[in-house]
């Protein structure tokens, strides 16, 4: 990400445009944020209800499998796209401006995450309007009902009786 930034301050846009990747750039990590604040954090978010964890050998192999082709492919990327290294001479405000902007986003991220707002869901107020426009019409439930119907229900019956 900031060799990317760099790069494009280094070219000659206009101030809209160097505004726009300036405050994309900041969205993204406040989003970012938000979603391991939310999604590591918490009372219930730490710890898994289903004992699950990474001791096999075969998810060990597959992840350092993943890990290696993300390392190569990315890699490969970066030197398809910079082939040549480039000298970046930027002012010392623009090369601090990457750092602000990732460090204003994360705590955009945090500050809004304690905003209430967002804990009351608005369309329990219309909770029939919302249904019925969210299921379109009825039509998931006329055109699916026939076809899940009974697999559900030796779902529940496998749960019922072998889930002990």
């Amino acid at each position: 990400k900031d060799l990317i930034l760099e790069m494009l301050y280094m070219n000659s846009f206009n101030l809209i445009m160097f505004l726009l990747f300036v405050i994309s750039t900041g969205l993204t990590v406040m989003y970012s944020f938000r979603l391991v604040y939310y999604s590591l954090t918490g009372g219930m978010n730490i710890f898994s209800y289903h004992p699950m964890n990474d001791n096999s050998w075969v998810m060990l192999k597959s992840m350092m499998g993943l890990l290696v082709m993300a390392v190569v492919g990315g890699s490969k990327l970066m030197w398809l796209l910079f082939p040549a290294p480039y000298m970046i001479c930027l002012p010392m405000s623009l090369k601090l401006l990457t750092l602000f902007i990732c460090i204003f986003g994360g705590l955009m991220g945090y500050f809004i995450s304690y905003v209430k707002l967002f804990y009351f869901n608005k369309s329990l107020y219309y909770y029939k309007v919302s249904w019925f426009l969210g299921s379109m019409w009825f039509m998931p439930f006329l055109s699916t009902l026939g076809m899940i119907f009974y697999p559900l229900k030796l779902g529940s019956n496998l749960m019922k009786y072998l889930d002990q």
